[in-house]
């Protein structure tokens, strides 16, 4: 079973004592229904002790009562928020408190293997209006809600009224016919009494706050400030830190996908992790060496681990393509042997992957990546002015690609050197296009409170101004690295090919290979092989030589080492 998505699209206001709800009659094209009779609603939120899904703007809940009872997954998404529901009895919970296996899988990377308790229990007794247009179709619903809610960490019991107003399906289709249906009823409600609620969720202010995000678990050490390099926005470590943290946020946004196995999602999933490899080993020099090697060697074992399904997946496709023109021999045994072979090892490749996504190791390594990317433990390089040092380290990894063309060049034992060319040039390529798109960090210490006598008012005020003068200065730095990005993303660019032209021989050499153990398998079961050699015929580049590609390879090496000059 899979949970039920739906956008959540709404606005929430504050009101005090037995204000009715207005009637509506004013706003064109729509009519208010009824009031339904009241019911309640009993919900249990959870999360992690450190309130790993609140940083994220995740809210789980076990709701009963109304017409949607279950469990309730809201995340963030680009307009209201996206909501995926199970019902109560989803397999997988014994029990009430029970969270079940399903209910986890999309916050998986998130969460971890930490457990998730109550954070607080929320009872809402619950009147619902639903507005309707002039053909009957329901466009949004208003709930007067009357909520007490008890913090289950902190101790402390809350009351309090408000009004949300829903989109329903017959909603408008377009964003800007949305916008103006919710502020044609929000002038409505505000003129009866009502104001824009101070908290985004019931969750929230359950638990004595106005954004999810404030629930930091973070032990914060007084005098405890961001490295000096992560304070200028000019800096290598700024830009190189920047895209670490982007990379592992893509990590952890890949990671639900795979578990499902969407389409391409485990591929997704293994080039990113490519990704994280590549920035840390080409800059390097930047962190602690023993911390770099640490999380390369973990990362490696994670990609080997995602490669199984994605290399079963890619050879069960072009098998099919290739079968599906052969005419002039059978194929059904092949099919049955080679196609359903590669089909049987892609599910066995993403049960692998499931299992590894499920590991304290995987864990770890997630809480690792997301500790260096924090807390980065920079070198002294790390101050140095982005451009000069980003040219630098590109100039290096092209010498890098250079040596390995040579050396291939030189043995005689050429695919495994070939990979080692195919490699470096991968590396280059990723670690171009991070610092080509990624933003300074913000590294700004924030601006302590005000003492107390001035109020928090003041200190709020401070620290608004405080952050506005740090995001300028990113601002400013951004623009004049601007100029470089655009180097760098053609630099990545430009070694594209190589890694491409390699791989697909590298590919093709592997899928014949292939193809000769299926072939000789089919001859001891007296199939018939003819379409094996077919096959193989097809696959076969007589000038894609070592030799060749090399050539091809060496004449992107000189490009490459211009450009970076030239950076």
């Amino acid at each position: 079973m899979t949970g039920r998505e739906q956008t959540e699209i709404e606005r929430k206001y504050d009101v005090e004592g037995l204000t009715p709800v207005p009637t509506l009659t004013g706003i064109d094209g729509v009519s208010a229904q009824p009031a339904q009779e009241p019911f309640i609603l009993t919900a249990v939120y959870y999360d992690t002790a450190d309130n790993a899904l609140a940083k994220q703007r995740i809210v789980l809940r076990r709701r009963e009562g109304g017409g949607d009872a279950g469990w309730h997954l809201k995340k963030p998404a680009a307009e209201g928020r996206t909501e995926v529901h199970w019902p109560l009895d989803v397999a997988g919970s014994d029990h009430p408190e029970q969270i079940p296996d399903e209910v986890l899988e999309p916050v998986r990377a998130i969460v971890r293997d930490r457990p998730l308790t109550p954070l607080a229990r929320v009872n809402t007794v619950r009147t619902t209006v639903q507005l309707t247009d002039t053909a009957g179709q329901a466009l949004a619903e208003i709930a007067d809600d009357v909520v007490s809610a008890s913090d289950v960490r902190g101790g402390t019991y809350r009351k309090w009224r408000e009004w949300e107003v829903e989109l329903l399906d017959g909603a408008p289709d377009s964003r800007k016919k949305r916008v103006a249906l919710l502020d044609a009823v929000e002038k409505v409600l505000l003129a009866a009494g009502a104001a824009p609620s101070t908290s985004v969720a019931k969750i929230a202010r359950a638990v004595g706050v106005d954004s999810l995000t404030e629930l930091d678990g973070t032990e914060v050490q007084p005098g405890l400030l961001p490295a000096p390099a992560l304070q200028d926005p000019g800096s290598v470590g700024a830009i190189v830190v920047a895209a670490l943290r982007d990379l592992t946020a893509t990590l952890l946004a890949d990671d639900p996908l795979a578990r499902a196995d969407a389409p391409d999602a485990i591929h997704t999933m293994r080039t990113t992790v490519r990704r994280l490899r590549s920035v840390l080993a080409v800059y390097a020099g930047l962190f602690d060496p023993a911390v770099v090697k640490d999380l390369r060697r973990e990362l490696k074992h994670l990609g080997v681990g995602l490669g199984h399904a994605r290399d079963a997946e890619v050879r069960e496709a072009r098998l099919a393509e290739e079968l599906a023109g052969v005419t002039e021999y059978p194929t059904e045994d092949a099919r049955t042997r080679l196609v359903g072979g590669a089909r049987r090892d892609h599910a066995a490749g993403v049960a692998s992957a499931r299992e590894l996504l499920l590991t304290p190791r995987y864990y770890r390594l997630l809480d690792s990546l997301e500790e260096f990317a924090a807390w980065p433990p920079l070198t002294p390089a790390a101050d140095r002015p982005a451009a000069r040092q980003i040219t630098r380290a590109l100039t290096k990894a092209v010498g890098t690609l250079e040596h390995r063309a040579a050396a291939a060049a030189e043995t005689d034992a050429s695919e495994p050197a070939l990979h080692e060319v195919r490699k470096a040039a991968r590396r280059l390529r990723y670690a171009a296009a991070a610092v080509a798109v990624a933003q300074p960090v913000s590294g700004e210490p924030e601006t302590p409170a005000a003492p107390q006598k001035t109020g928090e008012k003041s200190g709020k005020k401070a620290r608004k101004k405080a952050a506005k003068k740090a995001a300028r200065k990113r601002a400013e730095a951004a623009a004049r690295f601007d100029t470089h990005r655009r180097k760098y993303a053609r630099i990545a660019r430009a070694a594209k090919p190589v890694v491409k032209m390699l791989g697909d021989r590298h590919d093709t050499l592997l899928y014949i290979e292939q193809l000769d153990s299926a072939a000789q398998a089919a001859h001891e079961s007296g199939e018939n092989t003819l379409v094996y050699g077919l096959l193989v015929a097809r696959a076969e580049r007589p000038g894609d030589t070592a030799a060749a590609v090399l050539g091809k390879a060496d004449h992107v090496v000189h490009t490459l080492k211009r450009m970076v000059r030239a950076s």
